[in-house]
């Protein structure tokens, strides 16, 4: 939905302003003369303190604004990779804006931050976006990949068992939601250290990836704590087209991706495939066992949309991916193979109504299942163990808005959502199951006058085990001049822990651990600030970001012993006041889900990008994180103080080269209260040519410096990055019906 279009539509009340109105057209185009859709355009008359936007649509290039009849406004359109600037002449009823390419990466529309359609630099949540270009630009075909060059979000490499998982601004990934177009990806939140794995989630069939810092409650609600990642898929743009990507390289490593799709009349479809393999790997020395394992995954994507009336939309979404892993471990009883095999499939309908010129309503409906599969074989021959979990969500939501004037966006929405586990082996209950239910409420003004914007929220769940919470957010945006941004947050969150929180159970017959939910855990609670502000000119742009989140009774995992006896596991389980009803065995490592009093995390991003030409770019980040438990003060684990990344791009346009080095430093990691994990960095290169109808080349060199952890390098060695290490992939793209990739 874009609620901005319907903003730039709304009229602009003549008591308002006090002078008759016009309806101005504007149309941008390329250096080619060809119509641009997806621009954001923002026509302003900083006299009069008016300024209106809008997107322009498909097929023409062109959008419309009402605007007071007199005076001279001035029109300026940004999109990815290319901006323009012209001048609404007064009286006139028309302005034609010619873009070219940008000296830096153009802002882009986000929805993350706020849930409605904004520029990226006048969010008053921290946006960072990881452009369709940006995606292109690496070769990279995973998510989790794509994210750990971000400043602010660390992402552990490796495979895909042991990555996927994210920290924002040092708050760790069972508090961050993840979402695709707006929607939450379903992956076993809450098993497996609640990570929605996000190696299992294909970049390529995505137009860009938003990640929203700071608490996001009042708009998103459980889940969101920590911020939001949202994953954005493509939609097709022109009558026909469609492409297809393959890759391969080190470690038997193969991608292949199609897409097609078109936009014709008053609808549009799109369908995407992919498939990708992977060998497994071992780190020590003549190990018999592997620390990734082989890995195969298929995915696809279905979406379709049909307006079937000027106020009447409605799109179809589907979403399916089958994931394969086998590797080798030592049990107690010797070596095992083990075997994963998980699948999701999702499915959503979204209708659009634009019951009044200012008005929109959107209503979805959602249903998602995750299942997971899991044998043990013993090499030497033996019973296979198995176990199973299932994971089921339905949604169903409403969001309404209204623009009062061409100043004032009021948005409000209810929600209701159910989440099932069930498991055996690996829940309380085992498949007789568990289930909650929640009801939202949620309500947004954003008020806009002159260079100030104004947004204040919150949001009211009822939660069926846990009852009610409400939790508030407010923002500034304040436009110092078309140069200088400065913005200020604050928002309050509330996350119910999740079943597999309160109700996992898990022996893991390869590692000698075993993982007890606890059912007497407390919601935790968040409040979360931010200050920072966006210097822009031609050639430069700075970025500064203050941040604090503290988080009351976080939910973690604690190693509480390995109890021999009865009467040892007795003691402990009472300690933590964990219910029998989990039967955990002995001599076993074993960890148990706590609530810790309270934590903050706090910290600075420093970002910025200067074009020494247009062809010539470089780019870098650093932050610094102090993580602390705030009654110990003891640091956090597995967080770096220290993180930067470092990018430099080059291209020769006429000749079809694009190329790009990119490095990322960590500094020491604590990884338990009396060790800590070695600094490293590591170095990235990408280059691809193009050739002529459509075709393009490419060959991305991962970790060229082959970093690996020092530990391996001892008499006795040992590892706590799972990297591999150097490795090295060539592939083709081909791409008919739109130029860009």
């Amino acid at each position: 939905m874009r609620v901005s279009g319907v903003c730039c539509l709304a009229v602009l009340s003549c008591q308002l302003f006090g002078f008759a109105e016009r309806t101005a057209e504007l149309r941008c185009k390329d250096g080619q003369n060809l119509p641009v859709s997806g621009v954001e355009v923002t026509v302003r008359n900083a006299a009069r303190g008016v300024e209106v936007r809008c997107v322009t649509q498909s097929g023409t290039g062109s959008c419309r604004v009402t605007l007071p009849s007199d005076g001279e406004y001035v029109v300026r359109a940004k999109a990815e990779g290319l901006e323009g600037e012209a001048i609404l002449q007064a009286g006139a009823s028309a302005a034609a804006i010619t873009l070219q390419p940008t000296m830096l990466s153009s802002s882009v529309t986000v929805v993350s931050g706020s849930r409605t359609e904004e520029l990226q630099e006048e969010s008053a949540t921290k946006v960072d976006v990881v452009s369709r270009q940006q995606i292109v630009n690496t070769g990279y075909e995973r998510v989790s990949d794509l994210l750990q060059e971000m400043p602010g979000v660390l992402v552990r490499r490796g495979n895909t068992s042991t990555v996927g998982g994210e920290q924002i601004q040092g708050i760790d990934s069972r508090q961050v939601l993840v979402l695709q177009d707006g929607l939450p990806v379903l992956g076993a939140r809450g098993i497996k250290s609640g990570v929605v794995n996000l190696n299992r989630q294909s970049s390529g069939r995505l137009n860009r990836i938003e990640v929203a810092k700071g608490t996001s409650s009042s708009l998103y609600g459980s889940d969101a704590i920590g911020g939001v990642i949202n994953m954005i898929t493509q939609e097709p743009s022109t009558p026909l087209e469609g492409g297809l990507v393959l890759s391969g390289g080190s470690l038997g490593m193969f991608d292949g991706r199609a897409d097609v799709g078109g936009r014709r009349g008053r609808g549009y479809a799109y369908a995407n495939l992919g498939t990708s393999r992977m060998d497994s790997y071992s780190l020590l020395p003549n190990s018999p066992t592997t620390v990734g394992p082989q890995v195969r995954r298929d995915d696809i994507l279905f979406k379709t949309r049909f307006q079937a009336a000027p106020t009447f939309g409605i799109g179809f979404t589907a979403n399916a991916y089958r994931n394969r892993e086998e590797g080798r471990n030592a049990s107690e009883t010797g070596l095992v193979n083990g075997r994963a095999l998980d699948s999701n499939q999702s499915y959503a309908v979204v209708a659009d109504w634009v019951p009044g010129a200012a008005t929109t309503v959107q209503m979805r409906g959602y249903t998602a299942r995750y299942d997971e599969d899991s044998y043990t074989t013993p090499l030497t021959g033996g019973v296979t163990a198995a176990a199973n979990l299932n994971e089921r969500m339905n949604r169903l939501d409403t969001t309404v808005s209204h623009q009062f004037g061409s100043q004032h966006l009021l948005q409000g929405g209810a929600e209701w959502v159910q989440i099932q586990y069930r498991g055996l082996n690996r829940l309380a209950g085992d498949n007789v199951g568990q289930q909650i239910t929640a009801r939202d409420f949620w309500l947004q003004d954003k008020w806009t006058y002159r260079r100030l914007t104004a947004t204040i929220g919150g949001r009211i769940t009822d939660h069926s085990r846990f009852g009610n919470a409400a939790v508030p957010k407010f923002g500034l945006i304040y436009r110092l001049s078309d140069s200088v941004i400065v913005r200020g947050s604050f928002g309050m969150g509330f996350r119910a822990p999740d079943l597999g929180q309160l109700y996992f159970r898990f022996a893991n017959p390869a590692s000698f651990y075993q993982v007890i939910g606890n059912t007497r855990l407390t919601p935790e609670h968040s409040q979360s600030w931010q200050t920072g502000l966006t210097f822009r000119k031609t050639r430069y742009r700075l970025g500064m970001t203050l941040f604090r989140n503290n988080v009351r009774d976080l939910i973690d995992t604690r190693l509480i012993g390995t109890p021999r006896t009865a009467a040892e596991l007795n003691s402990l389980l009472a300690e933590y006041r964990i219910e029998p009803i989990f039967n955990p065995l002995l001599g076993r490592q074993t960890f148990v889900y706590f609530n810790q009093a309270r934590i903050f995390t706090q910290g600075v991003e420093l970002d910025g990008e200067y074009a020494f030409t247009r062809r010539l770019r470089v780019s870098g980040a650093y932050t610094f994180l102090n993580a602390k438990d705030s009654i110990t003060n003891a640091a956090l684990l597995q967080r770096h103080r220290h993180t930067g990344v470092v990018r430099a791009d080059y291209s020769i346009p006429k000749w079809g080269l694009t190329a790009n080095v990119r490095g990322s430093f960590y500094s020491h990691w604590q990884l338990t209260n009396v060790t800590r994990g070695l600094p490293f960095q590591i170095w990235d290169a990408y280059g691809a040519k193009s050739w002529a109808k459509g075709f393009e080349t490419f060959v991305a060199v991962d970790n060229f410096a082959n970093s690996r952890d020092g530990k391996l390098q001892y008499a006795t060695p040992s590892f706590d990055r799972p990297d591999y290490g150097r490795t090295a992939r060539v592939g083709v793209r081909y791409r008919f019906g739109r130029s860009e990739f």
